[in-house]
């Protein structure tokens, strides 16, 4: 089980990042900083592919690999973080970030629901626990003035519940297919992935970005940021968590989502040059109490069902 929780965890900190892109481009639009992550992951990606393909035991990609890659790429990925991205710019990185942080909630009960599995006690605990700490950690009250009472915060809310359930779907697949195809490891697997979401995030760039990009003053902030998030926040946080997916029940691999939302509430605070409260500093050990409560479980078996 190590060799999954490792890279698990090792992954959520890295996605932290994605939670403070948006706000490190505040004269972009918002999916062109999407389109910008996506199309660095793609040609790393399509690299990869093609150095995989020089392998002595390269096999082809089925075409069924392609599809479910293609599928995942675009709710998981494409989807999931232009909401995020749109949720971020209009209500700011934390309560983005603690609706996010209900995905080991969501994902652990999905993967449940889906195998039939019966929440024990102690697995109910832990989840009580993470439900408090979400509660608890809640961002300040929002002045009345402030942009966060008009309708962009409303939109932002919005958007940020459409990313978790997009995740959410995501987080419990991505293992299940991946698993169907033996032959494909998580390198691979994440590679087929991005290279997928290429031609997408091309046209997402050519639709959203200003005119002349490359003329304007802060396109070398365009592409830094494009790359980090393209290159660690996809390429290399994808390749671990799908490591971690072939290794993890989704039930477990779902708690450690809960590390995201942490990543990304110190990132947001080290961006701002604001401390967190005390209550989301609270809340946030309540996330950790409950994730060290579902980890002493032991999964029950997975009973798979005939197809």
């Amino acid at each position: 089980m190590r060799g999954g929780l490792l890279p698990a965890i090792a992954a959520c900190w890295i996605w932290g990042f994605a939670f403070v892109g948006p706000l490190l481009l505040p004269d972009w639009p918002a999916l062109a900083v999407v389109a910008g992550r996506y199309i660095s992951y793609g040609l790393a990606s399509l690299l990869t592919l093609a150095l995989l393909a020089r392998a002595p035991t390269a096999t082809p990609v089925p075409p069924r690999a392609w599809r479910d890659a293609l599928l995942l790429t675009l709710s998981g990925n494409l989807l999931y973080y232009a909401l995020l991205s749109v949720a971020v710019r209009n209500a700011g990185y934390v309560m983005p970030t603690l609706i996010i942080g209900l995905l080991p909630v969501t994902v652990s009960l999905a993967g449940r629901l889906r195998h039939r599995q019966r929440p024990s006690p102690r697995y109910v605990a832990a989840l009580s626990l993470i439900l408090a700490g979400l509660w608890l950690a809640q961002p300040p009250a929002i002045d009345a003035d402030s942009p966060g009472s008009s309708a962009a915060f409303r939109i932002g809310i919005v958007c940020a519940i459409g990313a978790l359930l997009l995740w959410t779907a995501y987080g419990v697949l991505n293992g299940e297919r991946m698993r169907a195809h033996p032959g494909i490891g998580g390198l691979q697997w994440s590679a087929l992935q991005g290279t997928a979401a290429l031609p997408f995030a091309l046209l997402l760039f050519a639709a959203a970005a200003p005119s002349q990009p490359w003329a304007r003053p802060d396109w070398a902030r365009f592409v830094a940021v494009g790359l980090f998030l393209g290159l660690a926040a996809s390429w290399v946080a994808n390749a671990l968590w799908n490591r971690a997916s072939a290794r993890l029940e989704p039930s477990l691999l779902g708690q450690m989502i809960v590390f995201e939302t942490i990543a990304g509430i110190v990132y947001g605070a080290l961006w701002s040059g604001v401390a967190p409260p005390a209550a989301v500093v609270a809340g946030t050990a309540l996330l950790v109490a409950g994730v060290i409560v579902a980890l002493s479980e032991r999964p029950p078996p997975v009973t798979l069902s005939a197809s």
